[in-house]
């Protein structure tokens, strides 16, 4: 029996029709062999791990019409959005603007849309809502702190150590808002974004700040340099409060399994202790509200009198 022929590179790792394959001059047969899938009505894929959202969404985008955009969940997974878990999409999420209809596909779920001035853009290859829309279509999935944590990403990105624009704007957010109009959610949009701020670097500064304030106290600068006469940078302080010399540092588990990371963190903290500063390590097995009382202590021992000692 002849042997199948491969994918051609045209078509290997995407979704393709079988009109597709067969004019790229791939077999009948291999076709309907066990080494294509078949994600969707119409769509086939081969040797494609279906459980990753973005190459779900790629084999969707075969049999997608072009009027259609990836959007809520799907688009934010796109987007790399820092989703909690229960907000991740098992189908794919697109939308289309009227008068366009939705598809009926199974396994996809298609919205209609009114064209309000949202904005689009192309990730791998894809056509995808703009970011701080996405953020907005979400708001009735999400937390509030949620939806901080994802505009934080949003207003920040990288940008503090790599010097790369973000992908989105406070102003663009607030607009986003207002196109959203009075549909559900909004009122948390509204909360949300007068909580976002530049600077935080993951998910868990986010939380973390969020909780210093809900504690009652003064709002901390985010990533704040430290730097030496010379205006050379020492240190990246996660979360600061410089006129009371104190530094909060949020330590992932990366912390803890690099050695050199784990030493650069000692380093670094007698670095600060040296120049006057206390230094507050919080990880991930820290409860918040505790975190919030041992800055409070830091914060009263520094300027008694400053802080209030019990939260409000």
């Amino acid at each position: 029996m002849r042997k199948s022929p491969a994918l051609p590179p045209s078509l290997d790792g995407c979704g393709f029709t079988y009109a597709e394959a067969r004019a790229a001059g791939v077999d009948r047969s291999h076709l309907y062999s066990k080494a294509v899938q078949r994600p969707f009505h119409g769509a086939r894929t081969a040797g494609v791990n279906l459980a990753d959202h973005v190459a779900l969404c790629r084999a969707a985008a075969a049999v997608l019409p072009t009027t259609t955009y990836f959007s809520h969940a799907s688009a934010a997974v796109l987007h790399a959005f820092p989703l909690p878990r229960h907000a991740e999409p098992s189908d794919v999420e697109v939308s289309v603007f009227e008068p366009a209809r939705p598809p009926e596909i199974a396994g996809i779920a298609a919205h209609q849309l009114t064209s309000t001035g949202q904005r689009w853009v192309l990730i791998k290859g894809l056509r995808v809502i703009g970011a701080e829309d996405v953020w907005a279509q979400l708001s009735h999935r999400l937390s509030i702190d949620d939806l901080v944590v994802v505009g934080d990403f949003l207003v920040t990105g990288d940008q503090p150590y790599s010097g790369i624009p973000p992908s989105s704007t406070i102003d663009r957010m607030a607009a986003a808002v207002r196109r959203h109009g009075r549909r559900r959610g909004v009122r948390d949009l509204r909360c949300a974004l007068e909580r976002i701020r530049y600077g935080s670097m993951s998910p868990q500064e986010t939380r973390l700040r969020l909780a210093l304030i809900d504690a009652g106290l003064p709002e901390p600068k985010l990533n704040m340099r430290v730097v030496d006469p010379e205006g050379r940078l020492l240190a990246l302080i996660d979360l600061a409060y410089p006129e009371h010399r104190v530094a909060i540092e949020y330590l992932g588990d990366h912390h803890r399994r690099e050695k050199s990371t784990y030493r650069n963190d000692i380093a670094r903290r007698e670095m600060l202790s040296d120049l006057g500063w206390s230094v507050i390590f919080v990880t991930g097995g820290d409860h918040l509200t505790t975190a919030a009382h041992r800055v409070r202590r830091a914060l009263l021992r520094s300027s008694p009198g400053e802080i209030a000692p019990n939260p409000v």
